[in-house]
């Protein structure tokens, strides 16, 4: 058993890190957040298929030669259409989708932020079903909230900055969790909810 959560209505990759530059004065850079029509998946992280060119090595792959998740425990991001609108109300038309580091983005008007998604994630579509497990807050960083506020990089931390850490916490930034096996996720699939008893 599962509960529907919406249809997914973005798919995007990162072609190398968000955050550039060494800290403290690193800076949150969309310009390689890319949106595709289809990623697969396996245990290793993601790969985006453009449907013209080469398919694109997500930097939370394993294999990405930057990879920033070799352990390949939470390389895949989920995101609500409503937590982003929160989003751009809040800081701005710079809010863009994707702009928030997101793997899948679904058609959900409220939002998942506060939810407990612990249980785990089921993706549906044509190709099967796509288990994610370890599914937990996506932790807003500093750069990505000096990137809301429209911040530039400095060695101290502002109160603004502060605040929009709280802010944009409890899932308010999306989710992350590790797929457990090879799969593919197309426009249009749909994510659930997997009840708790059921099994990985």
């Amino acid at each position: 058993m599962s509960t529907v959560l919406g249809p997914v209505v973005g798919l995007f990759v990162q072609r190398q890190p968000v955050k550039q530059g060494r800290a403290p004065l690193r800076r949150y850079r969309t310009d390689d957040i890319v949106g595709v029509p289809a990623l697969t998946v396996d245990v290793d992280g993601v790969i985006g298929h453009p449907g013209v060119g080469e398919p694109i090595l997500d930097v939370h792959h394993r294999l990405h030669p930057a990879s920033r998740d070799r352990r390949g425990t939470g390389g895949i991001s989920v995101m609500a259409t409503g937590d982003h609108v929160r989003l751009r109300r809040r800081y701005g038309d710079h809010l863009v989708d994707g702009a928030a580091g997101c793997t899948l983005l679904i058609d959900e008007p409220d939002g998942l932020a506060g939810l407990d998604l612990g249980a785990g994630l089921e993706v549906h579509g044509a190709a099967g079903v796509l288990v994610l497990t370890g599914v937990r807050v996506a932790v807003p960083c500093v750069e990505f909230s000096r990137f809301c506020l429209g911040e530039p990089a400095s060695a101290e931390v502002s109160p603004a900055v502060r605040t929009a850490l709280a802010e944009l916490d409890g899932g308010a930034r999306g989710y992350r969790g590790a797929a457990t096996g090879p799969g593919r996720i197309e426009l249009g699939d749909v994510l659930h909810l997997r009840e708790p008893h059921a099994p990985s």
